[in-house]
């Protein structure tokens, strides 16, 4: 049998029979009314085929990178993300992806990547899914629970005599920018994308434009940072701040850091330690992430991992 509600000046249609369940909208209702009975007619007959039993998830994968991943600021990484699962499970049928199949898919991809890997992964099947939905490809999207976070948060920072390692081993040009990196708790990507017109030296303050949240943020600069972002000026090439792309940074960071012996650190936890050394100099929760640009408080407390010996003082 079918359906019909008029929502939003359109007419919705939807269609149930032996146990099919497909709908459409409809500008005129002649359309939606001939449509129904078409469909009705093709079940009956058994020439009916569902979108989900000939599109596969990689047709629905490549087609939403195409449409709406393209225009995310987070294109570049989950652009892999959406090629590692059209390798695996991509040239299956979209009435194949259930609950059950992403359980194994969940439960086989644990064996080898992270658990925030994993879920970030199933995070992509359901929005390309949910989007499915409105394209008419699916009915849908399976539920399934993503991989636990519980212990999977970074707490690595660095120690008293490692930070006095880093910077004292280090060329001049690299620890000003570790020192910027700490003080602001800027990403690696914010800080490359600045340029000397976003700087006010005299006012003490950087803004930081069109960043990963899509807001702009201005930071204020401590008496440290003024320092290295002083120099920093000093010796920019172009009209950008760095001279070297955000790449080579973590590159040569990452060398540096295993070449003087400080393991498991990333360039990206110079971003944790400065939220930490933030609160740790007495800043609440809503200074903290007018800098940072958290907008999540729950996020900004994982990112936090305050010293124990910092709050003797205070008690």
């Amino acid at each position: 049998m079918s359906s019909m509600r008029k929502r939003n000046g359109k007419y919705q249609v939807q269609v149930r029979k032996d146990g099919n369940n497909i709908s459409k909208t409809f500008t005129n209702k002649s359309d939606a009314i001939k449509w129904s009975k078409e469909q009705e007619v093709s079940i009956e007959q058994g020439s009916y085929t569902s979108k989900k039993e000939l599109v596969t998830l990689s047709f629905l994968l490549t087609k939403w990178e195409q449409v709406v991943l393209a225009n995310l600021k987070s294109y570049k990484v989950e652009k892999y993300k959406v090629a590692m699962i059209s390798r695996e499970i991509g040239h299956l049928t979209l009435d194949k992806i259930t609950s059950s199949l992403l359980v194994k898919y969940r439960d086989d991809r644990l064996t080898v990547a992270a658990n925030q890997t994993v879920k970030h992964e199933l995070g992509v099947i359901r929005r390309a899914m949910k989007k499915g939905i409105e394209w008419g490809y699916v009915n849908s999207v399976p539920f399934l629970a993503s991989p636990s976070l519980k212990g999977q948060a970074r707490t690595r920072r660095l120690n008293d005599d490692e930070i006095k390692r880093l910077l004292a081993s280090t060329d001049e040009y690299l620890q000003h920018v570790v020192i910027l990196l700490i003080e602001t708790a800027m990403r690696r990507g914010e800080l490359a994308a600045i340029t000397l017109n976003d700087i006010d030296l005299k006012l003490r303050l950087i803004t930081l434009s069109d960043t990963k949240n899509g807001d702009d943020r201005i930071i204020p600069i401590s008496n440290r940072a003024l320092t290295s972002l002083h120099y920093l000026v000093e010796h920019a090439k172009t009209a950008k701040l760095l001279n070297y792309k955000k790449e080579w940074l973590t590159e040569k960071f990452i060398t540096h850091c295993k070449a003087i012996g400080v393991d498991n650190f990333r360039l990206h936890d110079l971003r944790h330690e400065g939220v930490s050394k933030l609160f740790e100099k007495g800043l609440n929760m809503i200074e903290v992430s007018s800098i940072s640009g958290h907008k999540d408080l729950s996020m900004l407390k994982r990112y936090t991992h305050i010293n124990p010996v910092t709050l003797i003082a205070k008690l």
